[in-house]
């Protein structure tokens, strides 16, 4: 009795090429189960390739929502940067408005400064009243005189304060009034003077009131201590 045969025969599959125009015949054997095999292979990388794309296409939607998202911010950097400059050009334009303002005033307060400080020259005229011409100044006398009469006054030629105010055995009394800026001006007259030591005194205060028993006031300026010819001041300030 003959043993019946378990195993299972293979299936082979018999694939023909005839390549176009050729008499060739080229003969491929192959198992169905390599074929199985490949095309569960080439079904799984189709898979897989599948996947991948849809993984690479998810990665791009994420990036290119990120890139929307840094497209968003940068403009509204862009906005408010164009905010800002203006703001900034408005605060420029206040800013110049500002200092000129500040200039302007500056500017008008060193002019009030500078004629204040022309006032505490003695430039001015030293009599009020009937004026005369002065004698000719010399290095030697250091002073000027003047012709006077009743009732002429004798005032400040500057702002200044009184320092000096003593009987004079050369003019009968004398008055010097310290200016502050090295000018000093003395006056000499024979009346008792109507201002103390230590008085503050303006351009034009009267110091002396003139009669007519006393007919020559003397004057003068020193500078740094060295006298000068009062007429080359007097000429400044008129």
């Amino acid at each position: 009795m003959r043993e019946p045969n378990n195993k299972k025969k293979l299936r082979r599959l018999t694939v023909l090429v005839i390549p176009e125009g050729s008499g060739n015949v080229r003969e491929f054997r192959t198992s169905r189960d390599f074929l199985t095999a490949a095309a569960v292979l080439f079904f799984a990388a189709l898979i897989l390739a599948m996947s991948y794309m849809i993984y690479v296409a998810g990665e791009v939607s994420d990036e290119r929502n990120q890139i929307l998202a840094l497209s968003a911010q940068l403009e509204n950097v862009i906005s408010g940067n164009i905010i800002l400059q203006a703001e900034n050009e408005d605060l420029q334009q206040k800013l110049a408005a500002a200092n000129s303002q500040l200039d302007t005033k500056k500017y008008v307060e060193q002019q009030s400064d500078s004629a204040e400080a022309l006032n505490y020259i003695p430039s001015g005229l030293p009599i009020s009243g009937q004026i005369s011409t002065p004698s000719e100044y010399s290095s030697d006398k250091e002073n000027v005189s003047f012709s006077v009469g009743d009732g002429t006054k004798i005032v400040a030629s500057g702002n200044g304060t009184v320092t000096i105010v003593r009987a004079d055995s050369d003019y009968g009394y004398l008055v010097a009034v310290d200016h502050g800026n090295d000018y000093i001006s003395y006056y000499g007259y024979p009346t008792e003077p109507l201002v103390s030591k230590g008085t503050s005194v303006l351009r034009g205060t009267t110091l002396f009131s003139c009669t007519a028993g006393s007919p020559t006031f003397v004057y003068k300026v020193t500078y740094q201590d060295k006298s000068i010819d009062p007429s080359t001041i007097m000429k400044i300030d008129g």
